[in-house]
């Protein structure tokens, strides 16, 4: 696989601020397989290539370098970041961590 490609994969995950292993449950692949695919040792199949790319949050294109990844606010980038750690959580997690939030919200908005 072309560096560039595998650098664009490894470059975009690190601006996700997620690990290997939190982006390989992401897209139900092996860690071992993503660091692989990251340092351009293996070459994806195209539908790895879509999930990694939906997993991106970006189109096959975009992670080709065919055309530019669209700029995020930072607002976006930070619930985009904590929306990919939340999925590798049960759904309990997410409830618990869910009502936390609200309620930490809600305080501040009171004083």
């Amino acid at each position: 696989m072309p560096k560039d490609i595998a650098k664009n994969i490894r470059d975009l995950r690190l601006a996700m601020k997620i690990t290997q292993t939190q982006f390989a449950e992401l897209v139900n692949l092996s860690e071992d397989s993503i660091g692989k695919i990251e340092r351009g040792v293996s070459t994806p199949t195209v539908e790895t290539l879509r999930r990694i790319a939906e997993g991106l949050k970006i189109t096959v294109s975009e992670l080709l370098g065919e055309v530019k990844p669209k700029q995020m606010s930072d607002q976006d980038k930070a619930i985009e970041s904590f929306q990919n750690y939340l999925k590798t959580k049960p759904p309990e997690d997410i409830r618990f961590i869910h009502d936390i939030a609200v309620k930490i919200l809600e305080r501040k908005t009171i004083k």
